[in-house]
């Protein structure tokens, strides 16, 4: 065989060698979990953002996350987030075919996740991008990596991008009220139905004690009952809207009627919460002979916050608990 054939052939031999070994590299992470943020208690800021412009900072203070500074986060979502770092795993290599692609898609379209800890040193930084074929997992790689991969969470299949959203509303808290009992200073639930007006009433705190009183009609001579009233006032703890309303184009319209009920509340520190409740007809259940529609009773309420700071939809049995009459707290007469 002619020397420039050996030399070719070798050329040739040592060219298909490199393309098996590059087509066929193996993982470069040595456990899949090269994502993963094992202790998420060290985190204390999460920066979200994309191209768009669009940016979303979650910082931890006093054990309690804000979102971009102004509101508080709803927790759940950030326990989400939380939660995906930690469990983050490495499926496969994004294969050579696709990897162009899949990395041009990061660069573009892809939301950049910065995770640091309190000293401000940055933990990871991720690029995540589209789901995978099949959308059993998604694409992502990390800042300063080589690879991009195939990642998701075990024994879960699905897209990991919707967890970090981007828009400031899909963060906010959605509680209504979230006050102990032992830092309500005192309250008032005032019902503006003419039938229902005599069940309003007001709660003050009096040294470790509470005091009951009807705001209409004659004076309760009954003495309440503290467990009752106990009972009421954990209702406060927690009470969280379905969703928020800010654009909802009748906003104003009910905003500018009679509420079904208002309720006001005072803390030790001095903060006052104002909340309004308009109700929602329930669905159709059937119709009059003329035609009038006949509703279930009330399922939910917009409630206009703060003087129609915010505007949110809440759900009747959430906040049926609050909604007692006056008579609730006291005993029966002999």
């Amino acid at each position: 065989m002619k020397k420039t054939s050996w030399i070719l052939l070798i050329i040739f031999a040592v060219l298909a060698a490199a393309t098996y070994f590059y087509l066929n590299k193996e993982d470069q992470t040595s456990s899949g979990d090269e994502f993963a943020i094992k202790n998420i208690g060290q985190i204390a800021k999460i920066v979200m953002w994309d191209k768009m412009k669009r940016r979303i900072t979650l910082t931890k203070e006093d054990n309690i996350w804000q979102v971009n500074g102004k509101y508080r986060a709803r927790q759940d979502a950030v326990d989400l987030v939380l939660n995906t770092f930690q469990k983050l795993h490495v499926r496969a290599m994004v294969p050579k075919a696709a990897e162009e692609n899949v990395r041009r898609d990061l660069n573009t379209n892809g939301i950049i996740v910065e995770a640091y800890n309190k000293a401000g040193k940055a933990l990871k930084i991720y690029y995540i991008g589209t789901a995978t074929k099949g959308s059993m997992g998604t694409y992502m790689m990390q800042k300063g990596g080589k690879y991009p991969y195939e990642v998701g969470i075990p024994n879960w299949e699905g897209v990991l991008g919707p967890r970090f959203m981007l828009e400031e509303v899909d963060w906010k808290d959605r509680g209504v009220f979230r006050y102990k009992t032992n830092d309500i200073k005192g309250l008032s639930v005032e019902y503006f139905q003419p039938e229902r007006k005599e069940n309003s009433f007001r709660i003050d705190k009096d040294g470790s004690e509470f005091k009951v009183q009807k705001l209409y009609g004659l004076s309760e001579k009954r003495t309440a009952i503290k467990q009752k009233v106990l009972y009421y006032l954990k209702g406060y703890e927690s009470l969280v809207a379905e969703a928020f309303e800010s654009d909802n184009p009748k906003r104003e319209t009910f905003v500018n009627a009679t509420p079904f009920c208002e309720i006001k509340l005072e803390t030790n520190k001095g903060e006052q919460k104002n909340v309004k409740l308009y109700p929602l007809p329930g669905r159709q259940t059937g119709e009059l002979n003329d035609g009038t529609p006949i509703r279930a009773n009330v399922e939910r309420y917009y409630a206009s916050i703060n003087n129609n700071e915010e505007f949110m939809l809440v759900q009747d049995r959430v906040f049926q608990r609050i909604l007692a009459p006056s008579d609730f707290f006291f005993s029966k007469e002999d």
